[in-house]
Formats: structure tokens, sequence, C-alpha cells
């Protein structure tokens, strides 16, 4: 357990740096909290287990059901458009800024014309498409052109959904949402203290409409009348997000008396509880209403490998591999105890044409895939393995792909450090080709290479350590 252990004291240096002064005034879980915390997770948990579905590895616990948009999202088609970024509501947990109109934009690149993010769409595959700000409905004629663009430009072959606080929205503007092909609307109820009344206005009109909102530990009981009233409403979804601290939030949520978790980013740990209960509520009520959770845990996971791995399709060559989680894999041999020649001769009985191998440009490595790699016999040879993250970016590069989005639009991929170079030893090997396997061995907890190579190889799966 060294090495998670070590990962885990990494993971709250990070946390306390990114905090600063502010770290120290954070409310942490003492050892009883923790022990407190798994005993109410593990009873909710056990409350719903038979009824309760979960996908993605069991990170998305969810019960009936979830929304189309939130399938194509965890598989890792979707693209968030910010059509602005401000917003009329002042939330005291939203996560950014929410002040600048600015020019719609997803992954840093903006688009000041709907054909030439159509142009994006196409290139990248995507299956869905989330209208997002801010606040949409504060530059209507904005989302309207992109979404009416979407839809003819792709008809029911990309699904579109809106997320709104719904303060602005009006009959007018519903159905002029509808007519222009809005297959989902998501309401954040939060902002209106749980008030239904605009979002009546959908039902009926837009094919689904959903509640999305973060679950407010103190809220639990607005949140349980919320539920049974969207349930008689006829409303079809309910996502649970997880809070999480931003330097945005920060100075509210440390008012609010919540436990802060540690982990790639700050949670609430009364969050999670709460999105669990009302899960287990909704079961217990006999109510029909489909509500999922979605944890940081899962969506820092499965949202960001989705996009690597689109972007990594760009940039690999053929002896690099796009591994599970979207990072570029390289592997290589130095030809310590054997020489590079004797190598060679194994490589070419099995890939006579020389695909998936080749030798570095100095003659002193070999690059090979993962499958020749397990095929050849080695000696006392290391194994090096490096990961690269494909990166887009919007202007040009010294070094990368250019992709031509349209006639006016051209984008850059290129393929940045992922991690340093691991050394595998001997001793070691069988272990590491079973995490190139997608199986975890019994001595990665205690090597800090093979857990390293575990974070880049395996996907995550179920509920997060509490710590």
């Amino acid at each position: 357990m060294k090495a998670l252990i070590n990962h885990q004291k990494n993971q709250i240096a990070a946390n306390q740096k990114e905090y600063g002064i502010y770290y120290d005034q954070l409310k942490k879980p003492s050892y009883y909290r923790l022990i407190e915390a798994n005993e109410e997770r593990s009873r909710l948990i056990s409350a719903i287990e038979g009824k309760a579905g979960y996908l993605f590895n069991g990170t998305k616990p969810f019960a009936h059901a979830v929304s189309p948009g939130c399938r194509i999202c965890g598989e890792g088609h979707w693209s968030c458009l910010f059509v602005n970024n401000i917003c009329n509501c002042k939330c005291f947990y939203c996560p950014t800024s929410q002040v600048d109109r600015s020019i719609p934009e997803t992954q840093g690149i903006t688009f000041d014309s709907s054909e030439n993010y159509i142009g994006y769409i196409k290139k990248f595959g995507f299956k869905g498409v989330g209208l997002s700000g801010g606040e949409p409905l504060l530059t209507f004629d904005t989302t309207i052109d992109f979404l009416s663009k979407i839809k003819k430009e792709f008809g029911d072959s990309v699904y579109v959904w809106m997320y709104t606080n719904g303060t602005l929205l009006d009959k007018e503007k519903t159905i002029k949402l509808a007519e222009s092909g809005l297959n989902e609307i998501r309401f954040d109820l939060t902002a209106t203290e749980y008030k239904t009344k605009n979002l009546k206005l959908a039902l009926g009109k837009i094919p689904n409409v959903t509640v999305e909102i973060p679950a407010i530990p103190e809220d639990i009981t607005q949140l349980k009348n919320m539920v049974v009233e969207l349930d008689g409403l006829g409303v079809n979804y309910l996502n649970l997000h997880q809070m999480r601290l931003t330097p945005y939030n920060l100075k509210n949520l440390i008012n609010r008396n919540y436990t802060f978790l540690h982990g790639q980013k700050i949670t609430v740990l009364e969050s999670e509880l709460t999105a669990l209960e009302i899960i287990n509520f909704v079961f217990q009520q006999k109510l029909k209403l489909a509500v999922n959770y979605c944890s940081f845990h899962y969506k820092n996971h499965y949202q960001t490998t989705a996009f690597r791995k689109k972007a990594a399709a760009f940039v690999f060559n053929g002896q690099e591999e796009i591994n599970q989680n979207g990072f570029i894999r390289i592997l290589r041999l130095q030809g310590i105890s054997m020489q590079l020649k004797a190598l060679e001769k194994q490589l070419i009985r099995l890939s006579p044409k020389g695909n998936g191998w080749q030798f570095s440009q100095d003659q002193k490595h070999i690059f090979l895939t993962k499958s020749l790699l397990i095929q050849i016999q080695l000696g006392e040879e290391p194994v090096f393995v490096d990961y690269k993250i494909a990166k887009i970016n919007e202007k040009p590069l010294e070094e990368g792909t250019e992709i031509t989005i349209s006639w006016s639009k051209q984008i850059f991929v290129e393929k940045k450090t992922g991690s340093a170079s691991i050394k595998i030893d001997p001793k070691d090997r069988e272990s590491f080709y079973e995490l190139m396997e997608g199986r975890l061995p019994d001595n990665a907890m205690d090597s800090e290479e093979l857990f390293n190579i575990a974070k880049k190889e395996l996907t995550v799966a179920g509920f997060i350590e509490y710590f």
C-alpha cells in the first residue's frame, strides 16, 4: 500500500498548494468522521442494492434510467459548447466566474460561427452537444442559431440538450427551442429555490425535461419534496451533481460547515451522501422519476478520458497505441543485455514488413506495440514506457498536426508529455503486461512504477476512497 499512501500524500500537497492560506480554513474529516462516513455510504449503497443500476464501471449509480445525453457524455461522444460565460443568477456553489459574454467555445477553441462548430462536430464525430453557459438564454439568438443549424445538419444523429436556470424562459422561447429541434432541456432549480413554474412551460413541448442540480446537503428536505413534485409532473430525469471546491466558490462553501475531501480536486463529503440518500428515497417512495448521481470522480475520469481519445486519434503513429484511458502509450527497448540486432531479428520474424515497430532515428531504441512486446523473448532487458496526452490548440504550433474544420477555421493537435519515462525491470514485467491488459496485479500498490502505470492504464471503478 506504500505507493497508494504516497499518492494520497501527493494529492493532499497539491490541494494545499492550490488553496494556499485558505487551505487551513477547510474542515477536513477526522479519523472517526471518515469511519462514520464510510459506514453511512455503505448503508445507502446496501439500501439500493438490487434496485439501482450502475453505469461506467460502477461510478454512476441511478434509479430507473439516465437520459440519452448522460449516456452519450459518459461514452465519450459529447461536446459541451459554452455559448457564453455570463449568468443572471449568483448561486453560491457556482464553480466559475460567469462574468463574460464571450464567443462560444469548447475545449479552449472559440467558434464565431455555427458553421465552424458544425465542422468541428463532424471532424471529431460527436453524437451529442450540450449548450451551456453561463446562461444560454442571455444570448438567446446565438443559442438558437447554433441549435437550429446543428439540427438542420445532423437531424436525429446528434442529440442536443441545453442547460438553463430557467428564470428567463417564457412561452415564446420555449416554442422556439422546441421548433429548432432541442431534444432535452435541463433546469437548475436551485436558482429558483426549487420552484417549478418555468419548468412547466417545457413539459409536453420539449421531448425530455430534466432537472440538473448539485446535491446540497442542507436542502435535503426540500430535495425530497421536489422529487415528489417532479415525479407528479412527469419530469423525465433528475441529475444530481457532487459539489466541489473552486477558487470562485471557496468562501461561500467554507461558510457552510461542509466536510471537504481530498482528491484530484477537493469535493464535499456530505454532497455525495445526499445524492445517494435521494436515490434511496425514490425507491422507498416507489416513485417513477429517473435519478442519477454524477460524482466528480466519474466526471473527472470518463469525460476527460473521452476527449483525450478523440484528440489522440489525430496524432498517434504506427508504433504508438491509444489505451483505454486515452493516453498515447509509447513502448521502447534500449538493448542493454541483448543487442538491438538480436531483438530486431525476433521482430522481423513476427512482423516482416515492420508493422508495429521501428528503430529510433539514433538507432539506440526500438519502438514497438504491446502485442509485439508480449510476444518477443527478452533477457534482462528493461522495458521503458512513456505516456503522451493529445492537446488541441487554437493557435499554430511549431510541432503538431493541423486539422481543417472549415474553409475559415483550423485547429492544431500536439502530443504533450503525460508522465516521465517509466522503467520496468524484468521482475515487474509480467505485472506490467497485466496492467496493459486492464488487470491490477497484486504488487501494484507497493511499487511506485507499477502504481503510476496503473493510473494511466486502468479505468476507475466504483466510489472513490474517502481521505
